[in-house]
């Protein structure tokens, strides 16, 4: 800053008003704030770029955030398929529908690539790429399949390294930007998917698009930033990946302060989840809350080339929650806890007997446990209950992958035929509010303030304390003042609940609807 934070920059004039997103510049006049706006608005903001050895260029905080406040708006620099997605659309980027009496999709005229229809083709997504690959006379083979219409096609993986090149030309200070983030290509470069890259990206962009001259490393180098730097988006029917250069500077850390939303036009807003100091590194989460530390440094690992170092990474207990121990099978009385988390191949030992077992054998287990749970009946709470009966032995209640289950059956338990809220006996309502209670404590501790995961339980949760509500005071179990003091309870959670999901896609009419109900109940 080169402004006297204690004169107003327009006249010098010793002010107190303080400019209300950033602090750090003060005015005399409201007058004179509106002046100064166009050259102080390239540096109003709430953070700085530094640097560390550990978070390479990260983000921190320059004054106090508040838990809701907007640290960071960004349009995406491109955007497209996943490197194997469905069928879906180059222009609008929508999952692709067979339209009715007709036997394939609809395909461009020029570059033959499956679009919604005609008025997509001159969409800006898809006008550059359509140029040039019809200018080289390339045919795309993706067709309905009609055995699997949800099959992946891995064609797609050309995409969107072909429009970062085509920024080359089109837009060449966003592809210097591109060109500037982290790539760990040299850690990437010997995996399975860039030996396929290797023969299949390069081939197209090289032979087929004639891009001769143009250095693999270079392309290579645009797959790796895609796969370290791209969010992906999903909403109304769209799943891709885009790419968003100021969004590339936020760091990890298991237990984040910031997490993001899109708006329809695929720009993306990250808000604080909780208060933020001055000088804390603004964080957001690459990884699942429930997942355990093993599995989360691994997945780490494989997808964002980094091991994770954090505040939870580093307590082998998980703030005393144990989500990565299995019980010891030797004393039944312990819990075998790794000996060195930040080290995936370190021993696991009891810390009751001190029975030591072998990381491998560990991760042997979360695989083989994994699996079961992908080979139940994700709409059946009977088979997700049993899981859970089946491995209490095992698996203490706070386990990561007794928690997977649990959180399913809260999503469950409500939602679906046969289980919908009025269907519920009231052991399945007891059930589902123990349940979201016991997950919002995880959450708290996990993944707190604003988050998704929050929202998500705490909409839940409002909805089964009506029903429990309304049930005790029907069957004459509880007077008419305790209840209405159980339906203003469940409208404060109500109101939690719409501060963190007022900002997802669909969710506002939703809301709204939810909170017009319980007023009316409660009146």
């Amino acid at each position: 800053m080169t402004n006297n934070l204690k004169n107003c920059p327009v006249c010098q004039v010793p002010s107190k008003l303080k400019c209300t997103a950033c602090k750090n510049v003060v005015y005399c006049s409201k007058e004179h704030q509106k002046t100064h706006w166009k050259k102080h608005k390239l540096e109003c903001k709430c953070f700085e770029i530094a640097t560390d050895a550990v978070l390479g260029r990260h983000l921190k905080a320059t004054r106090d955030i508040k838990e809701g406040e907007v640290i960071l708006s960004d349009k995406a620099l491109v955007c497209g398929p996943k490197v194997a997605s469905v069928p879906l659309c180059l222009g609008c980027n929508k999952q692709l529908q067979v339209k009715p009496h007709e036997k394939n999709f609809y395909k461009c005229k020029k570059c033959t690539w499956p679009l919604c229809g005609e008025f997509c083709e001159l969409n800006p997504n898809h006008k550059a790429e359509c140029e040039l690959m019809s200018g080289k006379k390339f045919v795309c083979k993706i067709d309905v399949n009609k055995i699997d219409e949800t099959k992946k096609e891995s064609a797609y993986c050309v995409i969107l390294p072909l429009r970062c090149l085509l920024l080359r030309e089109r837009n060449p200070e966003g592809y210097k930007k591109l060109l500037e983030l982290e790539d760990h290509l040299e850690e990437r470069i010997e995996t399975p998917l860039y030996h396929v890259l290797k023969a299949n990206l390069l081939t197209f962009v090289k032979t087929i698009l004639g891009y001769s001259d143009l250095d693999e490393k270079e392309v290579l180098k645009i797959a790796a930033i895609l796969d370290t730097n791209s969010f992906e988006v999903r909403q109304n029917n769209v799943k891709v990946r885009a790419l968003f250069p100021q969004a590339s500077m936020f760091s990890h850390d298991c237990t984040s302060n910031a997490r993001h939303y899109f708006d329809d036009d695929m720009n993306i807003t990250f808000i604080a989840k909780t208060k933020i100091l001055k000088g804390d590194v603004i964080s957001i989460s690459y990884t699942q809350p429930l997942k355990s530390t093993i599995m989360r440094r691994e997945h780490l690992k494989q997808a964002k080339c980094f091991d994770c170092c954090c505040k939870r990474c580093s307590d082998p207990t998980e703030f005393n929650t144990f989500i990565g121990s299995p019980n010891c099978i030797k004393c039944n009385a312990g819990k075998i806890v790794s000996s060195n988390p930040l080290d995936n191949s370190a021993p696991w030992n009891c810390n009751s007997c001190g029975h030591s077992i072998t990381a491998k054998l560990i991760n042997y287990g979360n695989r083989s446990i994994q699996e079961e749970i992908e080979n139940l009946d994700k709409f059946s709470p009977k088979a997700l209950e049993e899981f859970i009966i089946k491995f209490e032995n095992m698996l203490h209640p706070t386990n990561t992958h007794v928690l997977e289950v649990k959180y399913a059956l809260t999503q469950l338990y409500g939602n679906i035929e046969g289980f919908y809220n009025n269907d519920l006996n009231n052991a399945a309502v007891q059930r589902k509010y123990d349940l979201c209670n016991e997950l919002i404590e995880i959450a708290n501790q996990f993944d707190p303030g604003l988050s998704l995961f929050r929202g998500n339980l705490l909409i839940e949760l409002q909805e089964v304390m009506v029903i429990k509500a309304r049930r005790d005071f029907e069957s004459g179990l509880d007077t008419k003042d305790n209840t209405k003091d159980k339906l203003d309870h469940a409208m404060e959670i109500l109101k939690e609940a719409m501060k963190i999901l007022i900002f997802e896609p669909d969710m506002k009419t939703i809301l709204e609807q939810k909170t017009r109900l319980l007023t009316e109940e409660i009146l």
